[in-house]
């Protein structure tokens, strides 16, 4: 048991996605996506900006962890060198680039090397009242590596989250959430603006329902718990942070446009405690023993029991952890909306079932297959975007009695000590 314990609160996910491009000497790989304890990805991470109706700037964190340092030369350091390239569209596919361009960093290895952002922005042509899509190469050049990943760029107008900029601790905040009583500061570019108000949710949002459900799926209605309102000499303000919930900012009384910012624990997107794992593990759980996990006067004993329990042995039970847990962690990076990602209909799917073998995207749905698409059988999941004025993340699942067979049967998996990974390639 007490090895199993280290493991419990250890977040680490495990799918690793690279192609081979024969038009460059550069293995192509994914943006970093968690799957994998030994996985090398390297972490990016990217933000807009709106500086005015007709130029967004785009920062971009680069973390250092995986990138690979060289020396160009016997009497010189040795040095990191990461390229940025970056391409413009109006939507993703398009074939028409409406801005362009690239850039290099260097970073110089010391002795003692610490962990740390290399950071960088470029400015890019955005013009109010449109909608952009933007797709981010960075290159490590050492190690001959490519990492790409996209960015929404939304600008039907100034009042959104990108006209926002957010610090915290000094340092530009590549993430909306926070901890409780931390003191964020939030700027801004726009003259217009000049009071806003900060709507304040306390709600806690259930998981969501299986995929078969007949059940209603909760209609999110904006009503805040209370308000309060900024009045502005400058165009920066300062939130400290609540202790649950969010704080929704509204240029606009009478928009629902504006930013979203949220109160999390410090390990989030990880499991935070011992009662957010026995509540993330509910989709596996039958009724009887979440509602004994829940009860017990020692959750953390009783939720490694139940985990030693489906493993049958200390070391696969750690291995489950490890997986299972991975999952909510990767969910919670690319799922969540107004709620954590585990809790959406995507974050669900994401933890029982993994990574989909193809996901296919418009401008109003995901399509996520699972198997062999000449199969009959093939299991796919539609997910419709719907509209909500905290975040362009929300996608509801279209439910069906037939995915219920498929749904036990990939819980079975699970609780018989086994990872579902039936992804049929």
């Amino acid at each position: 048991m007490e090895n199993l314990t280290k493991y419990t609160y250890i977040v680490l996910l495990s799918l690793l996605f690279s192609c081979q491009s024969k038009k460059s000497p550069y293995t192509a790989k994914s943006s970093k996506s968690a799957a994998n304890p030994e996985s090398d990805l390297l972490e990016v991470n990217t933000m807009a900006y709106h500086i005015n109706d007709s130029v967004t700037n785009i920062y971009v964190e680069v973390k250092n962890e995986n990138l690979i340092y060289k020396r160009p030369d016997t009497t010189l350091a040795f040095y990191a060198e990461v390229k940025i390239a970056y391409r413009l569209l109006s939507e993703r596919y398009s074939k028409k680039i409406l801005d362009s361009g690239s850039y290099v960093i260097f970073d110089r290895g010391e002795e003692n090397m610490q962990g740390k952002s290399l950071l960088s922005s470029f400015h890019i042509k955005a013009f109010t009242g449109n909608n952009y899509y933007l797709e981010i190469s960075t290159f490590d050049i050492n190690k001959k590596t490519k990492y790409s990943q996209s960015l929404n760029v939304n600008k039907q107008n100034l009042l959104g989250s990108q006209s926002f900029l957010i610090t915290s601790s000094d340092k530009i905040s590549f993430k909306n959430n926070f901890l409780k009583d931390e003191n964020v500061m939030v700027k801004f570019s726009n003259p217009a603006i000049a009071q806003v108000t900060v709507d304040c949710f306390f709600k806690e949002f259930k998981p969501a329902l299986p995929p078969f459900s007949s059940k209603q799926v909760e209609e999110l209605k904006y009503k805040p718990d209370s308000l309060f309102v900024l009045y502005l000499s400058t165009n920066q303000f300062f939130l400290t942070m609540p202790e649950k919930g969010f704080y929704h900012v509204k240029p606009d009384a009478k928009s629902l446009e504006g930013l979203t910012l949220y109160t999390y624990d410090e390990t989030f997107p990880g499991v935070s405690n011992s009662d957010e794992m026995i509540n993330c593990t509910r989709y596996i759980m039958n009724r009887e023993e979440f509602e004994k996990c829940k009860k017990a006067a020692d959750q953390k004993s009783e939720i490694d029991n139940f985990w030693l329990t489906i493993g049958g042995s200390n070391e696969r039970a750690k291995e489950l952890l490890k997986r299972y847990y991975g999952r909510v962690q990767e969910a919670n990076k690319n799922y969540t909306s107004y709620t954590q990602g585990w809790k959406t209909d995507r974050g669900m799917i994401y933890i029982i079932f993994g990574q989909p073998t193809n996901i296919y995207y418009n401008k109003r749905s995901q399509v996520w297959v699972y198997g062999n698409e000449a199969n009959p059988a093939v299991l796919r999941f539609i997910f419709n975007k719907t509209p909500n004025p905290f975040s362009d993340n929300d996608f509801i699942l279209e439910r069906s009695v037939l995915y219920k067979d498929a749904w036990y049967n990939a819980v079975d998996v699970w609780r018989q000590g086994n990872i579902y990974l039936d992804n049929r390639r």
